[in-house]
């Protein structure tokens, strides 16, 4: 070491060749760092939907669901298997064991489903397998308005808007919500139909026959080739009405514009979208994997803005996910250089020499940059976590170049030369400073054993920091003696002197006195001391953690939430549509000049009585009064007079941490019979009414759900030539609609029109109107009445199942209280107020079992780190003393986490335990140095722990100082930071800031006190003497046996 420090120094021009292609390497680096929010996070879950059309939620569960969970539950590596299924849809979703190959397990999925497709029903389509990733979740939401035609409105942004965004780099997807969209409909008369007899579905089946361009060959005359073709495709509407469907009896062709009005309509199957009050389209984007976010939306903006767009006809930007990325890493790298800042501040009162605080302040771009080189090669994003690990290390980068620099100090203060004095210093330090950044380092290595969410999203954290302080370690061991050599004269700057001497007068000696005095007593009085101080710090932590409130991951306030609104069902869309337009005219009011932007959202079908309202709040920088939070409570008290279940959700870019399905607290009956189940959660629901900061309590499933049971006599139907799929394929054309064909008008503006077949609208208004439908048959046409049982029922709107049993959930979010609080009082209040029948059982998920799992994750990492961090320093000291009582250090680092936690207001969270697992690496470092000095004197000087304690605290007192105070004020922008993203990295920063001051301020005093009483009963093992003397007594009894020999 000793000569490869040496060689640095003498070397100049080649590490100044060095640093030149470092800078270089970060800087290309920098420029090509992918920007992102949050890392990518690959949860371990696959989803297969399969769509049903018009069948039931019990028959999508049993003919579809059960079947998909029974293949893929035999897939490897599954951990848990959850279905829903809904009129028309079945979604299955696979849980694997965090670690699992996804693309292995996806292969895996669709092969099971491959062997189980032939049981499925004719009808259902083919299942379609998803992979969760973060990539999927929209990035930017951009609406178009300005006029009152939504279908032309829907025209503009489909032929001439979309294709534009999505030719843009990056963008993997561009979705169309809401408008008009263009449809042919075929509206059929049922009189008309059952006069000619005819079945609804020959109809369609003839119009996919007829509108066809087919190649047919090739023919020659003479020289020429003559390509044959075919040409029947639909140009107009007219072409459509002229289709022959049948022949009448003495065959004149019955055409269809004789049983049917055909026009150009719209698709009844759109949304309904307002935006500030205002008929709007939107259209949503995704971008592409591992595309950088924020210049995916710099290039959407420059494609806007060079729309040539019709007179009246504007859009804005409804959200985009790269601002929020831009301002939360801009606040980042705000406390990053005030941290730096800060840090100099300290090196300077401390030191008082300009080349000095220079060298160490060229310290830290040197190693930020070579850890953008690094996260570079590794794949690493600019996300809000990886920029949180540099924050985190600034303070802690020049720790290591500030113990060589304050040594090379005292060598040449003692009479060493330039080089001498650099190459000295730094050697004699090295060891101790590897150590001390291994110990750092070492609390990172059990976040690769950590599993689930929590490891994969502070993977770029364990990175940053680890390559950044290794980083550090490389500049103090090469750049730092290199430059100490030719900056540090030892001599004062006559400009400074009047401050330093200030300084010194007021501050430093005044605290190097108080220090001594307490240090002295302590020495002398180590049972006064030691037994009360740690007594108190115990009591601290285990009262701490009782009183402390604790949740999982807490969510950043990005001024954005979002009411969920569910009416009656049955409830038709125009009733919703005029609720929810009310609804957020009251939203409004309630948030009044605080309120940027709101946008409603109702959706159609089976699904008409639910809506949606999206507020956008103004940005706390723009003076915002309250918090979302807060803005929420006063919307939630406007709509409790409404009839009709509302959620109101905060929208943020870390929900994707966490269940992001749940609204926080989600309480599972598991059980077979659904009505017993429906009779028990009321129950529960009474039950929770005066749980405190409980709030929007409700079924996750809607209503039951008014149905119309038609069963087929399936004799009866055999006997007439008939089955379940052909009766079942006209009820369904008729009432719900079936697309025939598509087709393109000619001179129009619309493209690929859908030709839906339906009955018309005074043929299925009622009951009567299916009872009457007639069905050809052998024997002739028949009424439905004839051949099936119709009878009035209410069947769920959704079946849900977890692990191959029924559920009903219950969901609620938590507000103004601890999550482990909330769910203690439901939980009380289930188990005192309900009596759970035999066949069912309560389990708790959602929020609440992540924060959990996450926990017992926290934990064994935390009992990892102890070990390694034990490992280190036993192997540095070559001892198993020295490392216990360097590690109480750590106890004092926990109470003061816990009691800054509890001052500032925040909860024991995953981000805040992180904080504490890294402060188990730093905390320690102070008390390396100091023991690593005693050792010395107590081998040097042959003197005991007692004055080799009182010799090396206030000879370490000043790096200690120097190297505590940088990393506390670097941390403590990060700590008051108010900007977006600020939940994530605050409560992480606190932590360690609470846990560093007190650890400092007692380290200090308890470890060389207790060190010293350790040595004062079992001295320090000189392997020096032991080996001279082994040597001694080995000559000694050879010349004995020489003797002997003579």
């Amino acid at each position: 070491m000793k000569n490869f420090i040496e060689l640095m120094v003498k070397k100049p021009v080649g590490v100044c060749m060095g640093i030149v292609a470092l800078v270089i390497l970060g800087v290309i680096s920098l420029t090509r760092l992918p920007v992102d929010f949050l890392p990518d996070i690959e949860r371990p879950y696959i989803t297969v939907r399969t769509s049903y059309d018009n069948a039931g939620p019990e028959e999508v569960e049993k003919s579809v669901t059960r079947l998909i969970e029974s293949a893929v539950s035999s897939v490897n590596n599954v951990k848990s298997v959850t279905s829903s299924s809904k009129e028309g849809e079945s979604k299955v979703t696979i849980e694997f064991n965090w670690g699992s190959d996804l693309t292995s397990a996806t292969a895996d999925i669709r092969e099971a489903l491959d062997r189980i497709r032939k049981n499925l029903p004719d009808d259902a389509d083919s299942p379609t397998v998803y992979k969760f990733s973060t990539d999927n979740i929209p990035v930017m939401e951009i609406s178009f308005y300005g006029t009152e035609n939504l279908s032309a409105l829907y025209n503009l942004v489909d032929n001439n808007v979309l294709n534009k965004i999505e030719q843009v780099g990056g963008v993997a997807m561009a979705d169309i919500k809401g408008g008009l969209k263009s449809q042919i409909k075929v509206d059929i008369d049922m009189n008309r139909l059952q006069a000619y007899g005819l079945d609804i579905n020959v109809i369609v089946r003839t119009l996919g026959e007829e509108n066809q361009n087919l190649a047919g060959g090739e023919t020659y005359e003479g020289v020429y080739k003559y390509i044959l073709r075919t040409t029947g495709e639909f140009k107009t509407i007219d072409d459509i009405g002229t289709v022959v469907v049948a022949l009448k009896n003495n065959n004149t062709p019955i055409r269809l514009r004789e049983l049917a009005h055909i026009y150009e309509g719209y698709d009844d199957k759109m949304d309904i979208i307002k935006v500030n009050g205002t008929a709007a389209i939107s259209i949503s984007i995704n971008k592409e994997s591992g595309a950088n976010m924020v210049a995916v939306s710099k290039a959407v903006k420059k494609q806007l803005e060079k729309l040539n767009l019709p007179e009246g006809i504007k859009y804005e930007i409804l959200f985009n996910n790269a601002d929020t990325v831009n301002k939360s890493i801009s606040g980042v790298l705000d406390t990053a250089w005030q941290g730096g800042l800060f840090a100099v501040i300290i090196l300077m009162i401390y030191l008082w020499n300009f080349r000095t605080v220079s060298i160490i302040a060229i310290s830290i771009p040197m190693s930020i940059i070579i850890t953008f080189t690094i996260m570079y090669f590794m794949g690493v994003t600019l996300n809000i976590i990886s920029l949180a690990g540099l924050v985190l290390g600034i303070g802690m980068m020049v720790d290591n170049s500030i113990v060589v620099l304050e040594n090379i100090f005292f060598y040449r203060n003692n009479g060493y030369g330039k080089y001498s004095s650099a190459i000295e210093g730094t050697f004699t330090v090295s060891l101790a400073i590897l150590a001390s950044t291994l110990t750092t380092i070492a609390v990172f290595l059990p976040f690769l054993f950590v599993q689930g969410q929590t490891g994969q999203m502070f993977r770029d954290l364990c990175i940053t920091v680890t390559v950044s302080m290794i980083a550090s370690l490389g500049v103090a061991l090469t750049i730092v003696p290199m430059l100490g050599a030719r900056l540090i004269t030892g001599k004062k700057s006559k400009r400074l002197a009047k401050f330093e001497n200030f300084f010194n007068k007021y501050f430093h000696s005044k605290v190097n006195f108080v220090y001594n005095k307490i240090l002295t007593y302590s020495v002398n009085h180590k049972n006064r001391v030691l037994i009360p101080t740690l007594s108190v710090v115990f009591a601290i932590i285990i009262i701490g953690l009782i009183f402390i409130g604790k949740e999982g991951f807490p969510v950043s306030d990005e001024g954005q939430f979002r009411a969920s609104i569910t009416m009656p069902v049955g409830t038709r869309k125009e009733q919703t549509k005029s609720f929810v337009e009310r609804m957020g005219k009251d939203i409004e009011e309630a948030i009044g000049e605080d309120l940027k932007r709101i946008q409603t959202r109702v959706r159609y079908g089976s699904s008409a009585n639910k809506g949606e309202i999206r507020v956008q709040l103004r940005d706390k920088s723009e003076g915002r009064k309250l918090s979302t939070s807060k803005y929420m409570g006063l919307s939630r008290k406007k709509l409790s007079v409404y009839p009709a279940k509302i959620s109101l959700k905060l929208i943020t870019s870390t929900k994707i941490m966490g269940n992001s399905s749940s609204d926080g607290i989600d309480i599972d009956i598991v059980g077979e019979d659904l009505d017993r189940g429906i009779d028990l959660a009321e129950k529960i629901l009474v039950a929770l009414e005066d749980v405190e900061g409980l709030k929007d309590v409700r079924l996750r499933r809607d209503d039951s759900n008014p149905e119309l049971n038609i069963s087929i006599n399936r004799d009866l139907a055999s006997k007439m030539g008939l089955n379940m799929k052909t009766v079942a394929s006209s009820i369904k054309t008729g009432f719900g609609g079936t697309t025939a064909t598509r087709m393109t008008p000619d001179g129009s503006l619309h493209t690929d029109l859908d030709v839906q077949v339906q009955l018309n609208q005074r043929d299925r208004i009622n009951i009567d109107d299916i009872k009457r439908m007639l069905i050809p048959t052998s024997f002739g046409i028949v009424p439905i009445s004839s051949i099936a049982d119709i009878k009035k029922t209410f069947g769920p709107t959704a079946i849900d199942r977890k692990d191959d049993s029924r559920i009903i959930t219950i969901t609620a979010s938590g507000e103004g209280r601890a999550m482990d609080r909330i769910m203690a009082d439901v939980q009380s209040a289930i188990n005192s107020k309900v009596f759970i029948p035999s066949g069912f059982s309560i389990n708790y998920s959602g929020d609440y079992e992540d924060m959990q799992d996450a926990f017992a994750q926290l934990l064994q990492a935390i009992i990892l780190a102890l070990v390694l961090v034990y490992a280190v320093m036993a192997t540095q000291f070559e001892s198993y003393i020295a490392p216990f009582v360097i590690a109480l250090a750590i106890p004092f680092g926990f109470a003061g986490s816990i009691l800054l936690l509890l001052i500032t207001g925040q909860t024991l969270s995953v981000y805040s335990g992180i904080g504490i697992i890294v402060l188990i690496g730093v905390v320690v470092n102070n008390g390396i140095v100091l023991i690593d000095y005693m050792n010395q004197l107590m081998h040097e000087k042959k003197i005991n722990g007692d004055k080799a304690a009182l010799i090396a605290g206030p000879r370490r007192l000043r790096p200690v100082l120097m190297t505590s105070l940088t990393t506390i004020l670097g941390l403590l922008p990060m700590a008051l930071a108010s900007g977006e993203g600020n939940e994530m990295y605050k409560p992480l920063s606190i932590a360690l800031l609470g846990g560093l001051t007190v650890s400092t301020i007692f380290t200090l005093v308890i470890v060389p006190t207790v060190y010293a009483a350790i040595r004062n009963r079992i001295p320090l093992k000189d392997y020096k003497a032991k080996d001279e003397a082994s040597v001694e007594n080995k000559a000694n009894i050879e010349d004995a046996l020489g003797d002997i020999g003579e």
